[in-house]
């Protein structure tokens, strides 16, 4: 592929339906970050608003409005109630009655709001006042009380206005401004922002996201699609089932997944078969791409039809054929332990049952592996197993984090690279395809797996993103290799 025009297919950023659900699953699964940096900025917000805001505090008392005289009724006195409040907040307002107030009690300048409103549908009054401080408010409303006999005589001369209630010095102070309304703008545009700028992040990601990109952007050809295929099918099975295996003997597993993995197996022979491959390395560039169950998939459908096929797992760093396979820990003989003499060659290779597959199995992890010429005790199995099979896949460790998968795939004849649906940059499976590329084991072609099915207009298979695809059995690979 021209580098010019690589550069370019790189530079392009996919609007294909997958690529914008690819948009919405980034967003899903940050959701935990997008929420706690949403209440984070709430939390600052709050603290902004009891900093910035001026607290006030107000001290009230309520009044019983009577009628003097013959003519006092309850429709009197709501009538003296309601001109007596209106009246009432005209006096409060006046200047004349704020500096005598602040006079009484030894205020340079009156800094208060005073307040007159009727209780609806009663003869009750309420006096409110607000003030910068809990005891001006206090005094306040007390220098009022202390006068209300002449101010009402004054607004309305024939009303009596009796104390219901007291006033008392407030202790908690009110907030000017709505901080609470504040807060959660601040929390809402939050999340907003927050999913916007995920949603940038993963639209310009440059990642493999359908099979066009695979065309379009990576170094190799593409020789199949593996579709999601969830591993239960309801919440009861995923808290009470045991993990389940998603090779092709499962008869749990869709049709369609299964079909695919055959057809797949089919085209991948025909390309062996046509180069005269025997020795096919599996690989991916990071972990968790599903490689181990393309691998097992792969011989499995070879061995269905009817050919002699060896599964070799070779992935020191985090061995996982034996698990997919469901063979018994105890039937295994650890590779680990033939490569380094500590075991018979003899037993290693095992029959798996009802597959007609054989498989060379690893138990353990070594982080240590080819320090001590092991290398060679393995190329020398698989040039004696060559000519007694007709095809041999090896599941190696990722090529991406492992520096001697480079040195497993030198010894099979091709390699085929695992790619999972937009985890991977793009740039990391070129750069890895081209470090194939310069060994032996050059790169067969690319199965891109995980991709997740939607609706199509003409009525396909429905979308959905599952409970995970790979074998996760604990531990991470090492650093990716320089």
């Amino acid at each position: 592929m021209n580098d010019v025009n690589v550069s370019e297919n790189n530079a392009r950023i996919s609007l294909s339906l997958p690529g914008m659900i690819s948009i919405i699953k980034d967003v899903l699964k940050e959701w935990w970050v997008i929420l706690l940096i949403a209440l984070s900025v709430a939390m600052a917000a709050e603290v902004v608003m009891v900093h910035t805001n001026k607290p006030v505090y107000r001290s009230s008392s309520t009044f019983v409005v009577t009628t003097k005289g013959a003519d006092n009724n309850v429709i009197a006195n709501l009538q003296s109630a309601s001109e007596m409040a209106q009246q009432f907040s005209q006096i409060l307002s006046s200047n004349v009655l704020k500096k005598r107030i602040a006079q009484e009690i030894g205020m340079e300048k009156f800094d208060a709001q005073m307040e007159a409103v009727l209780i609806p549908e009663t003869n009750l009054m309420e006096l409110t006042v607000t003030a910068d401080s809990p005891m001006n408010a206090f005094n306040i409303i007390t220098a009022v009380m202390n006068n209300y006999n002449s101010v009402s005589d004054y607004v309305i001369d024939d009303v009596i206005l009796e104390v219901l209630k007291q006033p008392e010095i407030p202790l908690e102070p009110l907030y000017t401004g709505n901080s609470r309304r504040t807060v959660k703008l601040a929390f809402l545009g939050a999340i907003l922002a927050m999913m916007c700028l995920v949603g940038v992040f993963s639209y310009t990601k440059d990642t493999v996201k359908s099979e066009k990109d695979v065309s379009e952007k990576v170094d190799a050809h593409l020789l199949g699609t593996i579709y999601h295929e969830r591993k239960q099918k309801s919440l009861r099975q995923l808290f009470h089932s045991p993990k389940i295996s998603m090779a092709i003997l499962n008869p749990m597993l869709s049709f369609r997944y299964l079909e695919t993995n055959k057809m797949i197996a089919t085209r991948i022979r025909n390309k062996m078969d046509s180069k005269k491959i025997k020795v096919l390395a599996v690989t991916s560039v990071a972990e968790n791409e599903g490689k181990s169950t393309v691998a097992a998939n792969l011989a499995l459908a070879l061995a269905q039809e009817k050919k002699r096929v060896l599964l070799f797992d070779c992935d020191f760093r985090k061995p996982a054929q034996y698990k997919i396979l469901n063979v018994p820990e105890d039937d295994v003989t650890d590779l680990n332990e033939v490569l380094s003499g500590r075991e018979d060659i003899t037993h290693m290779i095992k029959n798996v049952e009802g597959t007609g597959l054989f498989g060379i199995f690893n138990l353990t992890a070594n982080m240590h592996m080819f320090e001590n010429g092991e290398q060679k005790m393995l190329a020398a199995i698989l040039k004696q197993l060559r000519n007694q099979l007709d095809y041999i896949i090896i599941d190696t460790s990722p090529i991406g984090l492992v520096s001697e998968t480079e040195e497993v795939t030198m010894l099979a004849d091709a390699t085929l690279i695992v790619v999972r649906h937009d985890v991977v940059l793009t740039r990391d499976i070129n750069d890895a395809v081209d470090a194939l590329n310069r060994t032996k084991g050059k790169v067969l072609g690319c199965v891109l797996n995980n991709v997740p099915v939607y609706y199509s207009m003409d009525g396909a298979y429905g979308y959905g993103y599952g409970y995970g695809y790979g074998y996760g059995y604990g531990g991470h690979y090492g650093k990716r290799a320089e």
